[in-house]
């Protein structure tokens, strides 16, 4: 998403249409602080799983998982 669509909500307004209160499993580059804080506000932990993408040198993927929620979150 451009920079300037950041904060407006539409990040949020897709990954609720896409995922809504399901339970969920997704991985995250871990030098990636504002997804890391995105994927926070929407309950997600770290599980201590990492891993490295050989098509993208450098980068350390963590997996974060989030158990159902209920509809007031």
């Amino acid at each position: 998403m451009r920079s300037r669509w950041h904060g407006a909500g539409i990040g949020q307004a897709l990954f609720d249409a896409a995922v809504g209160h399901d339970a969920c499993v997704l991985w995250v580059a871990k030098e990636n602080p504002r997804a890391i804080a995105f994927y926070r506000k929407n309950g997600f932990e770290f599980d201590g799983q990492e891993q490295a993408d050989d098509a993208v040198p450098g980068i350390v993927e963590a997996r974060m998982r989030r158990a159902s929620r209920d509809a007031t979150g």
